[in-house]
């Protein structure tokens, strides 16, 4: 099984003057740790206009930086917005990525979840799904067709142009989709895509029967690139210390404070999308008050396994729960919620010196097969 971390980028209020700059450099330093300690991948997200809860709006920027100051460590662009970019951007750009990391690149897919990102960039909702369906067949296109052309029905390249430069792993980044939807799942296994699944708002079992969806029918996918890349990612919220009393009291109501933000986010879309069936997974969401998320569901998500918080052992545990449930890879998620950075650091150094060895050894169902 393979361990990485995943960032949002997040200052949370009250802000000092320099705490732009500062969320950028402490993050480096976390990722510089874990790739020493031997961690697999690192991602961070695209979002835009989200104060407090993102200030990744330029991750290949960020990540390029990432790749010179790493040695080993996989960049995971988890995920880019489709319905925001030209195609034709994101496959010069993840190509270009990928070489200046030496063929290290994750490409991970995605089509927004907030109406402040879709309004700021005038895209409606029931236009993000097709908009992703166009993009993501068409970019792995790009990297084999020289010269390449579309006549789609958001995007047009005529006449044929050479989409450069190419990347460099062969024959072309592995691909993935941010999966929560279940229909998701399904669109992702058809596409021979590699899942990259959130949790909270789920229990374990639904994971669990979104999980068999997905490997059911990656059996008979027809994949827009090159390969198929079974492989399911799974995240895990939490805080590891050496004190697992300390590292509760501070993960508890950083982790309410995320879960509240992240509510209040995508429950807007679940408002304005009356007519879009492909945002009814986030209904439940829009009857939420994200004022009534205390303690009490501070517990559920302990109880239910859906963050790690504690001693190292527990990092090691709720990472098998989730191989156990059929994930290839378990991705950290320790920056959140104002939690300091030498607390993150503190669990990055004990996963990669106590849980890393044994994640390592866990054999799972997925990988990367050739078509």
């Amino acid at each position: 099984m393979k361990a990485g971390l995943i960032y949002e980028i997040e200052s949370v209020k009250p802000h000092a003057a320099d705490h732009e700059y500062r969320v950028f450099w402490e993050t480096m330093e976390q990722i510089e740790l874990a790739d020493r300690l031997g961690f697999d991948s690192v991602w961070t997200v695209e979002h835009h206009f989200l104060n407090e809860f993102s200030y990744c709006s330029a991750p290949e920027v960020f990540l390029a930086c990432v790749t010179q100051r790493t040695k080993q460590i996989r960049v995971g662009h988890g995920v880019v917005v489709l319905p925001f970019n030209h195609p034709i951007h994101v496959a010069e750009r993840i190509a270009m990525l990928d070489i200046m990391s030496n063929g290290r690149v994750e490409f991970g897919t995605g089509r927004a979840t907030t109406m402040d990102e879709l309004l700021g960039f005038g895209v409606r909702p029931e236009d993000t799904r097709p908009r992703w369906a166009e993009a993501v067949e068409a970019i792995p296109r790009m990297w084999r067709e020289d010269p390449f052309t579309m006549h789609g029905k958001y995007w047009t390249v005529e006449p044929p142009v050479s989409v450069i430069p190419k990347p460099i792993q062969k024959p072309h980044p592995p691909m993935w989709v941010a999966a929560t939807n279940p229909t998701t799942f399904e669109l992702a296994a058809e596409r021979g895509l590699g899942v990259l699944c959130f949790t909270l708002g789920v229990e374990l079992a639904q994971v669990s029967e979104r999980i068999n969806i997905y490997r059911a029918g990656i059996k008979h996918a027809r994949p827009v690139g090159q390969t198929i890349n079974d492989q399911v990612s799974m995240n895990i919220m939490g805080l590891i210390g050496d004190d697992p009393y300390e590292a509760e009291h501070i993960a508890r109501e950083a982790v309410l404070w995320y879960v509240r933000k992240g509510f209040e986010l995508v429950s807007s879309v679940a408002a304005a999308s009356k007519t879009d069936e492909s945002y009814k997974y986030l209904k439940t969401a829009s009857k939420f008050d994200p004022a009534k998320f205390t303690t009490d569901y501070y517990d559920f998500l302990k109880d239910g396994d859906l963050i790690a918080v504690g001693a190292v052992d527990e990092a090691v545990r709720v990472a098998k729960r989730y191989c156990e449930l059929g994930a290839d890879q378990v991705l950290f998620f320790l920056q959140y919620g104002g939690i300091p950075h030498e607390k993150i650091m503190k669990s990055i150094d004990l996963i990669g010196h106590q849980a890393l060895g044994e994640i390592h050894s866990w054999k799972t169902p997925g990988g990367i097969t050739g078509c």
